[in-house]
Order: C-alpha cells, then structure tokens, then sequence
C-alpha cells in the first residue's frame, strides 16, 4: 500500500521527478566510467610490470637491494631453482644474472641494468620476446616473399636472440636505442666490474629492440645472454643475483611466498608489490579511491534530492494534514516520504547504471585511444591505450550507496512533515 502510493506521488510532478532522475543517472554515469577508467589503468598498469618487468617473485641475496654488489649472488642458486620447480603454485622459474653496466655507441653512453637471461626460460617468466619487433612475424603478416626483400625485414626488425652466432648479442629498448641512436645490427661496448673487481668490456651487436609503453624500463634494462655476460663477469654457471618466479594464479602470492621463505630462510623473497612499492600502493589505494568518487557525486546529489523532497512536503502539507486527520500515524507518514525519497533516486541510479555499463562493456573492448598524450603516459609506465573495467561487486555497492544517500536525503523533509499539525494544515489553502 505504502509503496505503491509513493511511486504514484512521483509521477505526479512528471518534469521535477525527470529532471531528479537525470541529474542522479548524469552523476552515476561520470563517475562510474570515470571510476572505470581509472581501474582499467591500475589493472593494465598491475598487468603489464608482472608481465614484461617483474614478474610475480623474485629472489635475491638478503643484502643484493641494500648493495648491488656484484658477489651478492643466492646461496645455492641452483638448488633453490631446482626446488621451485616442483612447487604446485608455480609456473615457471628462470635465473638471472643482473648487473649495473656502462653501455656505449659511437654516438654517446648511459649506465644500464644488464640483464644474463636464458631466452627459452625467459619466455616463460616474462613476456619482453612478445614486445621485440620482429621481422618474421611481420613478414608473414604481409606475406612477403623471402627472395625479395624478407632479408631487408629480417636486418631492419631483428629477432629475440638467434640460436647460434659468432658475436654477443643484446635486445635493448626503444628508448635506449634512440639515446643512443643504434639500431638492429649497430654495435656498442658494454664495460662492466668483474667479480674480482677488475675493469672489463664487451662488444656487443644489437639483434633486437623491444617496446613495452614504459619508457623508464626502456631506457635503463638490456638483455643478453646468461652465458655471454657470466664469461665477462667471472661468474660460473651456478650463480645468480636473481630468480624470476611467475605463479599459476596472482592470487597464490602471498601463500607462495611464505612457502619459499619457510624452505629457504637465506634468501630475500620480493613479491612485485614490493619491488615496485609506488605500483602496489596505487593498486591497494585504489579501490578505496573509486568509492571515495562516488561517495563525493553521491553527497552532491543528496543536496538536491532533500531540496526537491522538501518542496514536495511543502506543496502537500494539506493533503498530509487530512491523511494524519483520518488515522494515519506518523510512522507511516514517514515510510511514505522515505521511500518517495528511495524510488525517485534508485529509479534514477539504475539507469545510469545500466548506461555506464553499456560505456564500459564497450570501451573495454575497444579500448580509448588517446595516442595524442602516449609520451606522457609512458613516461609514467601507462599505456595510451584505456581498457575500462569495474568489477560487478562496485554496482552493488553504489546502489546500496544510492539507497543510503536517499535515506539520509529523507529525513529533514519527512521530519518536516511530521511537526504539521494536523487541524492547522488543514486550514492551509494552497
């Protein structure tokens, strides 16, 4: 009864309860899109470190991150790398050898992170063979025949590392290539400290340059292989400064980790939250964010909800007068406003939810391309590329958010109504 003569006293200011409901669907679709722009971001962001940078864990000697010194190498490296193997929550694992380098063109030089990798065990750590430009690939996109100018495609793009060479190879980033302005075949000297402490170099011939949308990571991490940087080095087969762990499921982290201490206490384990702690924190802030949003357009909108609702009041103070004149209690006088007050703003809730999901749903797949400002992100490790999402969790918080701003926004006006005296409301003449 109650609730079927509050949908009713809606519609009967058609244009007011329109204009509530549009204002109330405009605020939940900004700022569900918005909030799912900004979750799209956190979690391509998340995807992208795991797959092209860090992985999920990694493991070091306990004092490798306070001194990068070059003898840090794990305790047992390949003991501990045969163990992971066999564990159930892990995928994959590859070792790595990792040190601060001088890296130089006939054009200029920087200090790099050089990376000794395994190529086949690298691939199924990381994805930075996905992000090399490479010319078979191309060339069988565009079905090039080989005898006309595949071999120019093959020089011009390069490869992730040949098998077999009579030189040193080195995949490098796009932006490193640029500062340093090589390309696919160029050759530049790496000069490094041995492990006895001695000054040595390398020549190396660049085979490959990746792209990742990170333009930081670009700049400072190169690749070769483990054993042509181990014969520089000094450092024999069975060493490493680094285990690349990639899990099964991301949400097997924390258990995974705790395991690998338990069975090895003489090694540092680091899940990617911890290697990159400004990730981790935007990742666990940001959740907290997204309703924090809400909550301001919801407040917003609450203010005019209690405007709209007290000019209701105002307008039918002699019709609440007479229903309070022939039995009705205030409770129920009260019910009424409130939930007037609940369908008006959920009617209008719902719809903009069912529009912003539509926008998401869409742009999700599409993507927001916004090339124009790709420096900017990243230089930030973002790509240009937005993929919105929100999970279906967030939708069912917001509409009990709806309900909640809609019961507080009730409360002054039907508060409102109760003080009417009822024989002085009815003397009122609208």
């Amino acid at each position: 009864m109650i609730f079927s003569i509050s949908w009713k006293n809606i519609w009967r200011s058609r244009m007011r309860s329109i204009i509530v409901m549009t204002a109330v669907a405009i605020g939940m679709i900004g700022g569900i899109f918005a909030s799912a722009v900004f979750k799209g971001m956190s979690e391509k962001r998340t995807e992208q470190a795991i797959k092209y940078e860090v992985s999920h864990l990694q493991i070091h000697h306990p004092d490798y991150y306070e001194n990068e010194d070059i003898n840090l190498t794990i305790p047992d490296a390949r003991g501990v790398l045969d163990s992971l193997k066999n564990y159930p929550g892990i995928q994959s694992v590859s070792n790595r050898l990792e040190v601060s380098v001088m890296i130089k063109s006939s054009a200029t030089g920087t200090g790099i992170k050089l990376l000794g990798i395994q190529p086949e065990h690298e691939k199924n750590v990381t994805a930075i063979h996905e992000s090399v430009y490479d010319s078979l690939q191309v060339a069988e996109k565009l079905n090039v025949p080989e005898n006309e100018i595949g071999q120019f495609l093959k020089d011009s793009c390069g490869t992730y590392f040949k098998p077999d060479t009579r030189y040193k190879q080195i995949v490098i980033g796009e932006k490193l290539a640029e500062q340093l302005k090589v390309d696919v075949k160029s050759k530049v000297v790496v000069n490094l400290q041995t492990a006895e402490g001695e000054l040595t170099g390398g020549v190396f011939r660049v085979v490959g340059i990746y792209r990742i949308n990170n333009s930081q990571f670009e700049n400072t991490m190169a690749f070769v292989k483990r054993d042509d940087l181990g014969s520089l080095t000094g450092l024999n087969g069975s060493e490493a400064h680094e285990i690349a762990v990639r899990l099964k499921k991301g949400n097997d982290l924390k258990p995974v980790k705790e395991e690998i201490e338990s069975q090895f206490p003489d090694v540092n384990v680091m899940t990617w939250k911890e290697l990159q702690p400004e990730l981790g924190m935007m990742t666990e802030w940001m959740n907290v964010m997204l309703y924090v949003i809400m909550v301001i357009i919801l407040l917003a909108l609450g203010f005019g909800i209690v405007n709209t609702m007290l000019m209701v009041v105002m307008e039918r103070v002699k019709e609440l007068g007479m229903l309070m004149a022939i039995g009705m209690n205030r409770v129920r006088v009260f019910s009424m406003i409130m939930l007037e007050t609940i369908l008006l703003s959920l009617t209008g809730g719902v719809i903009g939810m069912g529009v912003a999901s539509l926008l998401v749903n869409y742009f999700g797949r599409v993507g927001i391309n916004l090339e124009l400002f790709s420096k900017g992100f990243e230089a930030i490790g973002f790509s240009p590329v937005l993929y919105p999402q929100i999970g279906l969790e967030f939708y069912f918080t917001i509409t009990l958010l709806i309900i909640l701003t809609a019961i507080l926004a009730s409360i002054y006006p039907a508060v409102k109504a109760l003080k009417l005296n009822p024989a002085e409301a009815l003397r009122i003449e609208i």
